[in-house]
């Protein structure tokens, strides 16, 4: 039995995809005998200690929730800096010194306020994992100009980042990452091959391997997908379903121009998300639905004709994996962790990023071809299983022994 500290900028009830992998690891570890700690930054509504799910989360300050909260956007959202946080710091130090843990595992900026403390008395052994693209962008999508990024430089990083965060900013989080030199971490992972290409870019010591161990899902997906009846808010007939944010970065304006080009007798097009401040115009006959239950996602994807992940960048792509298990034919960008993801013609279609003419040609091989939906729902699904908490975290298990041995 090991005794885990995970460090996460952010935790349940805040779902996203890195928190849902982070959820689903602490649970499984937590089933496995271990016993397992979240330490997370304050929130105004949710308690300060809580056990969830057999996992103890604590959440601790920080400056930018305490001294200087303006620094926050969205105070149910708070942000932690690429360099240590004085307050998060001490509560860590605090946290190390009444608990006697075997490793800790960080995930995102909070590792910051880890580092200076991982050599000293109160240090143990150290995981990181890179979810996404944070130790060499700090927009974290490793995107210039909607493209893959050629690499981090300061005058190419500032102006790139201004646009997400404002000139100042910008300033201090791109120097301060451009300062780090990541000594302190132990093991490191990526999600996906394409996060750790982008780590070899980044400032990390040159004799560190980077392993792939993919994010992971909760087991039974598939089986909740087939259960949930089907919503009553789907069209009654055959529809392409899309899931996630409604912006640029996701592809969303490639699928509409995709969809438009598919001609009169077109399904309809459902979209599950949240419009943001860059949502294009909603063409007509696509749905539009917001704070969809995760269940009721399962269901639209079971009984999706096609499902579509046009993303320009993405990590790995859990919603991807998810479409995979409920059984839904998919068409996926060839980028980033999606690339690994798909097998081309055997458990989905790839097409290139920010192609719309690719994607409605590959949405009509689906929609016309029911052998080749048929063949990609069943290979689709047999895929899915490897990104199951029941194969995934015995890798990470491994991870931990290694690193505490």
């Amino acid at each position: 039995m090991l005794k885990i500290l995970h460090l996460s900028n952010l935790y349940a009830p805040i779902i996203g995809g890195l928190e849902r992998s982070i959820a689903t690891s602490s649970e499984e570890l937590v089933r496995r005998g271990h016993e397992v700690t979240v330490l997370t930054l304050a929130t105004p509504r949710a308690a300060h200690d809580e056990l969830i799910n057999g996992v103890r989360v604590t959440r601790v300050r920080s400056v930018a929730t305490t001294v200087l909260p303006g620094m926050n956007e969205d105070a149910s959202k708070p942000f932690h800096p690429t360099t240590a946080d004085p307050l998060t710091m001490a509560a860590i130090r605090s946290h190390l010194r009444e608990n006697d843990y075997d490793v800790v595992h960080s995930h995102d900026w909070l590792m910051y306020s880890y580092l200076p403390l991982r050599f000293g008395r109160l240090g143990r052994p150290h995981v990181h994992t890179a979810h996404d693209f944070g130790l060499t962008c700090v927009k974290k999508t490793f995107t210039r100009n909607d493209k893959t990024c050629g690499g981090p430089r300061l005058g190419r990083c500032l102006p790139c980042a201004s646009g997400q965060y404002g000139r100042p900013r910008a300033a201090l989080l791109t120097t301060a990452l451009r300062s780090q030199r990541h000594r302190g971490i132990d093991a490191l992972t990526a999600i996906s091959p394409a996060v750790a290409d982008a780590l070899s870019q980044g400032r990390v010591p040159g004799d560190l391997p980077v392993k792939v161990i993919s994010s992971l899902v909760p087991d039974g997906l598939d089986e909740l997908a087939r259960r949930t009846p089907r919503p009553s808010w789907l069209p009654d007939r055959p529809y392409l379903l899309f899931v996630g944010a409604l912006g640029p970065h996701k592809g969303i304006d490639v699928l509409f121009d995709a969809y438009q080009r598919l001609g009169d007798d077109k399904p309809p097009l459902v979209c599950v998300g949240t419009p943001r401040h860059d949502t294009p115009p909603i063409p007509e006959g696509v749905v539009v639905r917001h704070n969809v239950p995760h269940h009721e996602v399962m269901a639209a994807w079971h009984g999706a004709a096609a499902g579509v992940v046009p993303s320009l960048l993405e990590a790995m792509g859990q919603v991807a994996v998810e479409a995979l298990l409920a059984g839904a034919p998919l068409i996926a960008s060839r980028t980033g962790g999606l690339a690994d993801m798909i097998r081309d013609g055997e458990t989905g279609l790839h097409v290139p990023p920010g192609d719309p003419v690719w994607l409605a040609a590959a949405i009509v091989r689906v929609l016309t071809q029911p052998g080749l939906a048929d063949r990609l729902r069943v290979a689709g699904h047999q895929r899915g299983l490897d990104y199951t908490a029941a194969r995934v975290v015995p890798q990470i298990e491994e991870v931990y022994r290694e690193c505490v041995a």
